[in-house]
C-alpha cells in the first residue's frame, strides 16, 4: 500500500453493516468502538442502542457522533441534559431537532451564548406554541436491556426487577403510602459541630 493512502471513510463495509436492522448487541458494541467516525455515527443513530453505548456515544470525540446521538429520539433525558452543555453548535442544533427533548431543556438553550442556538431554540419554542405538545419520549425503548421488566399499569409504568412480574396497581399504591411516611432520624454519635 502506498504511503499516505487511505480508503474513503464511507467506503468501509462496517458503515453498511452498522445500518443493518436487527444487529445483535455484541455486533453493536463492536461497531460502536470502531475507529471510523462514520461507523460510530451510524451506530449512534440506531433506535435499539443499549444504555451504556448511548452514554459512550454522548462522550465521543467526533462532533458528528455526538450530533447523531443528540438527534436520536430514544436518547434518555440524562444524556440530553449532558449534551445541552456541548460546545459545538451542530450538536446543539441536532438536539433541538429531537422530538423527545423536554421543554425545560429547550428553554435552557433559548438563553445560550451562541446566536445560532438561541434562534433554533426560539423557533422550536414558537413552533411548540402553534402546534401540539411535544410527543412523550419513548422511555421503555431508551433502555432495551430492562424492557422485559417493565409493566404498564393504567397510565403509569411499574418496574419489578426480581421476578419480572407486573406489580398490581393496588400494591403500587400501598408501597407509595409506605414510602411516604416520615422517618425518624437519630443524632450521630461522636459528631461535633465546630465552635462558632
Amino acid at each position: 500500500m502506498a504511503r499516505g493512502f487511505n480508503y474513503a471513510p464511507g467506503a468501509s463495509e462496517e458503515v453498511s453493516q452498522a445500518q443493518e436492522p436487527g444487529l445483535h448487541r455484541t455486533q453493536v458494541t463492536v461497531l460502536a468502538s470502531s475507529k471510523n467516525a462514520l461507523v460510530r455515527e451510524a451506530i449512534a443513530a440506531r433506535d435499539d442502542l443499549p444504555l451504556g453505548i448511548m452514554v459512550t456515544m454522548a462522550h465521543d470525540r467526533a462532533t458528528e457522533v455526538r450530533a447523531a446521538i443528540a438527534r436520536n429520539p430514544t436518547a434518555t433525558p440524562p444524556i440530553m441534559e449532558h449534551l445541552v452543555n456541548d460546545r459545538h453548535v451542530p450538536v446543539l442544533e441536532a438536539l433541538l431537532s429531537n422530538p423527545s427533548l423536554s421543554a425545560a431543556l429547550v428553554e435552557k438553550l433559548a438563553f445560550h451564548r451562541k446566536s445560532e442556538v438561541r434562534s433554533a431554540a426560539a423557533a422550536r419554542l414558537n413552533g411548540a406554541v402553534t402546534t401540539a405538545a411535544d410527543p412523550a419520549p419513548a422511555h421503555s425503548a431508551a433502555a432495551p436491556e430492562i424492557h422485559e421488566h417493565v409493566a404498564v399499569v393504567g397510565d403509569s409504568v411499574v418496574l419489578e426487577f426480581p421476578s419480572g412480574e407486573p406489580v398490581p396497581a393496588v400494591a403500587a399504591a400501598e408501597s407509595d403510602a409506605v414510602t411516604s411516611r416520615p422517618t425518624r432520624t437519630a443524632p450521630i454519635r461522636g459528631f461535633r459541630l465546630p465552635p462558632r
